[in-house]
């Protein structure tokens, strides 16, 4: 039961899994099961905001709200598509990888939608970045770096 609630904690976006991690050790948990737990629920997450993002961002459009800014974004997605849509993976890897604030899932599933990157690259990316972040807070809250 402990480890679903590390697993619900780290989907709320204030604490996600930099929270989670720190929050599971401290209730003297395995750390093993506090990392899957972790990684798995703020990344479950990421496919619901991923597409929740998207119809924000089309909602927008339609009223057109912010309509400079997102076709000021538009106009540079297009004009550096192919190197952006190749970096867009590594880069929300690094973004979410690297444990700072705001630089979590929730954060990175609006860049992947503002992006347009494919719902399967972003979830592979938010992945790949909670499994390293994971590892890194986990070391921290155990003092080894």
């Amino acid at each position: 039961m402990d480890y679903l609630k590390i697993l619900i904690l780290s989907m709320i976006p204030v604490t996600e899994l930099r929270g989670a991690i720190p929050i599971g050790i401290a209730m003297n948990l395995n750390p093993i099961g506090v990392y899957i737990a972790s990684v798995v629920g703020s990344t479950l997450v990421s496919i619901p905001l991923v597409l929740t993002y998207r119809h924000i961002v089309k909602f927008m459009r339609d009223k057109k709200i912010l309509i400079g800014l997102l076709n000021k974004i538009d106009r540079k997605i297009e004009n550096s598509m192919k190197k952006m849509k190749a970096m867009s993976l590594v880069g929300i890897i690094l973004f979410v990888g690297i444990p700072l604030p705001t630089t979590g899932t929730w954060t990175a599933a609006a860049i992947a939608s503002i992006l347009r990157m494919r719902v399967v690259e972003a979830f592979t990316g938010v992945f790949i970045g909670n499994c390293m972040a994971g590892i890194i807070v986990s070391l921290i809250s155990y003092h080894i770096i």
